[in-house]
């Protein structure tokens, strides 16, 4: 009996170093891949321009506002009371649209913004699948600044080379 739990013992102290030499670990920052492929650059370059689109129309509007205000100002005090009320709900109405355009705006400018990249985020990930597939990864850790990985060793492999190359990013 003790010479099983001898063999037993003695077939974990070799077996268990080389199963956890057989698992092979990764690291990448995720954040610098998406920054270094081509793609994202072309993204951001549409979302600026359609952002100064929208700017611009939100500053006509807001030229368009101030004009008639120091125009309503100007025969404010000699208007009726009925006039003034009128005067009022106008500009309220104006300053109203342009914040509700804005808004819009803003909400239709970052939704743009997930259109654009989640193709380049996809295209990355189904990237580093494929190295980790065909690399023998267990994991592949996304080091980027704010992910959960707190350590990792020099004994990681480095991924970032490995899936330029398969992107085709020098």
């Amino acid at each position: 009996m003790k010479n099983i739990v001898k063999i037993t013992c003695l077939a974990l102290l070799i077996a268990v170093p080389t199963m956890v030499n057989a698992q092979k670990f990764a690291h990448i920052n995720f954040e610098q891949l998406i920054d270094a492929m081509p793609e994202k650059e072309a993204a951001l370059a549409d979302l600026q321009k359609e952002y100064n689109e929208v700017k611009n129309l939100i500053e006509e509007m807001s030229v368009d506002f101030n004009k008639r205000y120091l125009e309503v100002q100007k025969t404010y005090d000699t208007l009726s009371q009925t006039a003034k009320q009128m005067v009022e709900q106008e500009l309220q109405e104006k300053q109203q649209r342009i914040q509700t355009y804005q808004m819009n705006a803003e909400q239709q400018l970052a939704q743009r913004r997930e259109d654009l990249l989640s193709p380049i985020i996809d295209k990355a990930e189904v990237a580093i699948r494929k190295i980790g597939e065909r690399e023998g990864f267990i994991y592949v850790f996304d080091v980027s600044k704010g992910s959960q990985v707190l350590f990792y060793s020099k004994s990681s492999t480095d991924v970032m080379p490995l899936v330029k190359k398969e992107l085709g990013i020098n």
